[in-house]
């Protein structure tokens, strides 16, 4: 279903019967959209969330053409965080926001947000490394001129979708698109800046072992510096949204925020709510 949160166009589920009290907000990868986070999407409200994915490149996109501009440097890290709080403020209530990649540093920034309940971050793009999906030779050119970064192809695009059913990896493929590259550029090079001291917010980073383009030894360093929780997937690679490691990536955030949120989360589950409570 499309639905809009504000000026925020976005793809909305809502589950029958609703089990759980506040939406989860989606936020995707690098070159990726709503579209490749549809199975996620369909997954959580499968099994009781109400769920959101909004379409943020369609608001940068309707700028660039207010501002008869054809750059496409996509606004920096921190204009991408201001329209993820945009999208929680539409909502009026509180929220879970759930992101992949760059997505998912952007899922840890929102914590700093007063109507943010918990954040978690699926393979997310860690600060002061040279991803591949960036630094690779093809993008120099973008990188040089300021232009769009150019979605992956070859051994880049077979480790991003490896762990992708590989019925759906061709329609996956075709949907990637031109991305952000300022935002990027600020990550790559360690120009993101989380809050210290602030909220006390339940934040989940959820790794693959095998991931490239945010290495596990990198990704755990990172999370012990914001003191978020960090769970690993084995055997698994990026592409945490779908395929082989969606079931396991999903019980991983189910039972986080199931612990860390307690009754406060659970609708249906009044067993379910004491025991998660009496076991913090």
């Amino acid at each position: 279903m499309e639905t809009r949160l504000g000026r925020i166009p976005a793809d909305y589920e809502r589950p029958q019967p609703l089990k759980f009290a506040w939406p989860l907000v989606l936020v995707p990868e690098l070159f990726t959209t709503a579209r490749h986070l549809a199975v996620v999407r369909g997954y959580f409200a499968s099994i009781g969330w109400e769920v959101y994915a909004p379409d943020f490149r369609a608001v940068a996109s309707a700028a660039r053409m207010d501002a008869r501009t054809t750059d496409f440097d996509g606004g920096g890290f921190e204009e991408l965080a201001a329209m993820v709080s945009e999208a929680v403020a539409a909502l009026g209530r509180d929220a879970i926001i759930v992101g992949h990649g760059l997505g998912g540093l952007l899922a840890l920034k929102a914590a700093e947000d007063p109507h943010v309940r918990a954040a978690v971050a699926l393979a997310p793009m860690p600060p002061g490394f040279r991803s591949p999906l960036v630094m690779r030779a093809a993008n120099w050119p973008a990188r040089v001129l300021g232009r769009a970064l150019q979605p992956p192809r070859g051994a880049a695009l077979f480790q991003l979708l490896a762990d992708a059913e590989p019925f759906q990896r061709e329609a996956l493929t075709r949907a990637l698109v031109a991305d952000n590259l300022r935002a990027a550029l600020e990550v790559v090079h360690g120009r993101v800046r989380f809050a210290e001291g602030g909220r006390a917010v339940a934040r989940l980073i959820v790794a693959g072992d095998s991931d490239r383009f945010a290495p596990l030894k990198t990704t755990r360093e990172f999370a012990a510096r914001i003191g978020a929780a960090i769970r690993v997937v084995p055997g698994r690679g990026h592409w945490l949204i779908g395929g082989r490691a969606l079931e396991r990536a999903v019980a991983e955030v189910q039972r986080f925020l199931v612990h860390n949120l307690g009754g406060d989360l659970l609708l249906f589950y009044p067993e379910e709510c004491k025991e998660s409570n009496d076991d913090q």
